[in-house]
């Protein structure tokens, strides 16, 4: 079983700080550390759905590291400038930040330093690949879940190695996993991108609604069927690709 969530302050460039959530195993780490993975929420924030994928990822030992990316500042002024970063698709202060939440966490004693991951979903997953473009060390790979992809400029050539899923009925970002799987075939990094058929977008999380809204047109449902496809495949890709070497 995990333990409780510990409320976390992870101090950032400028005198800034970010809250995070740490989930940890229950029980004494292994010699050498466990694995810790960073989750990065959508643009709804740090909500319950979020905070359950860092509790899975524990349950199953890893150490989960999940950053309210709205804590550093106002939360309407944090989420404007995390969605104009992510529409620009390059990285920036935000990535920036992410990028300290995943040396804050490596640099912890019960962490494995050489064996962290990121995951994130819809902006969380634009946001993974942002880090991941950057090649930090110690992140050997990147799960982006329906995120929109870095713009062409953005050289994916250091990144880790990806796993991608999508909806193959998403309105927000048609065939956005197919491009993908492009750009990293043309950057040589390894990556398995799937797209589920009848899974629209924010699938594996779903149900939400952005200020009260659901934009018009769009499938923010959770489905079942995509998940139970999705969620055992991300995890054995992580879990190879952090395995102790």
């Amino acid at each position: 079983m995990t333990t409780d969530p510990q409320d976390v302050t992870v101090p950032l460039a400028g005198g800034r700080a970010l809250h995070a959530q740490l989930l940890l195993p229950a029980g004494e780490p292994p010699a050498g550390g466990w694995p810790a993975v960073v989750v990065v929420h959508e643009a709804f924030g740090l909500t319950p759905e979020i905070t359950t994928v860092g509790r899975s990822f524990a349950d199953r030992d890893w150490v989960a590291i999940v950053p309210d990316l709205f804590s550093a500042g106002v939360k309407v002024g944090c989420l404007v400038r995390s969605m104009r970063e992510m529409l620009a698709g390059a990285p920036g202060a935000v990535t920036d930040d992410l990028l300290a939440v995943q040396q804050w966490v490596r640099s912890r004693s019960e962490v494995d330093a050489d064996r962290t991951a990121a995951i994130g979903f819809c902006m969380g997953g634009a946001f993974a690949l942002l880090l991941g473009s950057l090649g930090p060390a110690g992140l050997r790979a990147v799960s982006d879940n329906y995120g929109r992809l870095p713009a062409q400029r953005v050289d994916l050539t250091r990144c880790p190695p990806v796993i991608g899923s999508f909806g193959a009925e998403d309105t927000v970002l048609p065939g956005a996993g197919d491009a993908l799987a492009a750009r990293l075939t043309v950057a040589d990094v390894e990556h398995d991108v799937r797209s589920y058929d009848g899974a629209g977008h924010s699938f594996l999380t779903g149900d939400h609604k952005l200020f009260g809204v659901v934009p018009l047109g769009a499938n923010f449902a959770y489905s079942a069927s995509a998940a139970g496809e999705a969620w055992p495949r991300i995890l054995d890709f992580l879990e190879r690709h952090t395995a102790v070497r």
